[in-house]
């Protein structure tokens, strides 16, 4: 009899030790406030505009000795918590002026190398002023990643980021709008649509044959002088594994790391350094779609292209060698890789 209530009392204490272990795999996010309030301010009004892919956490840290994954998850939402630091940091000298964010990403992730964690944290966004006319124009964008490292990085990583967030908002309320552009509300939510329209890549009929080093050059279509001769492609994929010139009459390979993006027999073709082969893409609802492996790494401290490793939110975030493909689209801000979906 004993050892049966034994039994049950241990069996009833793991059940309770699991489900206090299950409630903690969240970490909450708050926005911590400057010591100083401004001495002049043109806003007292803040609204988001959550534009980011995944609006239902804010990435994900490590928590205790296990180092247990946890979704970022705010008890206070985005939006009040930016009108509370608003309502902080304004003094006196404040007007009744609103400012509108346009929030693409804010992201927390943690790698865990042999020694030392990495933790980052992605901002990407831009704000707007409300102009006496009810229209709106641009004040200023942000896209700026947090890399930091120790041997418990989740408080420092948050801090950091909580900083970047609140210096951003706070650089920008002393100032009004330099610029003479008017959208509508409307306007400001499909604003990647208008700003893609500016960029060549994404507004030209034909896109032009030839090497594109970097993404400026391949937003602005604008190819090196090199001139490819001969691809050679994996088998029957779409991915090109070789490239090649024509020099002084010989056929020699380029280098691919050299390359950001082709484009060949009328196709883009964007270079995934994970794959090292430059993969097909395709265009689609106004955005450049590929399929291609994605791999974290505790080696990656410059995160490669940022946006390729802060759209992974699951299990892959906290692995130092997962490699997995995904359904990827082309960030038409910085040239990042955001992925979309794991295509199975």
């Amino acid at each position: 009899m004993k050892n049966s209530l034994k039994s049950i009392l241990i069996l009833l204490g793991i059940t309770f030790s699991v489900s206090m272990y299950s409630q903690k795999r969240t970490e909450d996010f708050s926005i911590s406030f400057p010591d100083k309030k401004l001495e002049k301010s043109y806003y007292n009004n803040i609204k988001l505009i959550d534009a980011r892919i995944d609006s239902t956490s804010l990435g994900i840290v490590q928590k205790g000795a296990f180092n247990t994954k946890a979704k970022v998850v705010p008890t206070t939402n985005l939006n009040d918590q930016f009108q509370n630091l608003l309502n902080h940091i304004n003094g006196e000298n404040t007007d009744n002026g609103t400012i509108v964010m346009y929030l693409k990403q804010l992201y927390f992730a943690e790698i865990t190398g042999a020694f030392s964690e990495h933790g980052y944290c992605y901002f990407q966004a831009y704000l707007f002023a409300r102009n006496e006319n009810g229209t709106y124009s641009y004040l200023d964008k942000i896209d700026s990643v947090i890399d930091h490292s120790s041997m418990d990085v989740t408080k420092a990583t948050m801090k950091k980021g909580s900083e970047m967030v609140s210096d951003f908002i706070s650089s920008n309320i002393s100032k009004k709008p330099t610029q003479t552009d008017q959208y509508s509300l409307n306007d400001i939510k499909n604003f990647d649509e208008i700003e893609k329209q500016k960029l060549s890549l994404y507004n030209s009929a034909e896109l032009k044959e030839g090497i594109y080093p970097d993404y400026n050059s391949f937003k602005n279509l604008q190819p090196s002088e090199r001139v490819i001769s001969n691809v050679k492609f994996y088998g029957k994929t779409n991915k090109i594994i070789k490239l090649y010139e024509t020099i002084e009459g010989k056929e020699k390979e380029i280098k691919k790391n050299d390359v950001f993006a082709i484009v060949y027999q009328g196709s883009p073709y964007i270079y995934l350094p994970v794959e090292n082969a430059l993969v097909k893409a395709e265009k689609k609802d106004g955005d450049f779609y590929f399929t291609g492996k994605i791999k974290s790494t505790a080696k990656t401290g410059d995160v490669v292209l940022a946006s390729a490793f802060f759209g992974i939110i699951g299990g892959l975030i906290a692995s130092e060698s997962t490699s997995v493909p995904f359904e990827q689209k082309l960030d038409y801000i910085n040239g990042g890789f955001i992925p979309i979906k794991e295509v199975k």
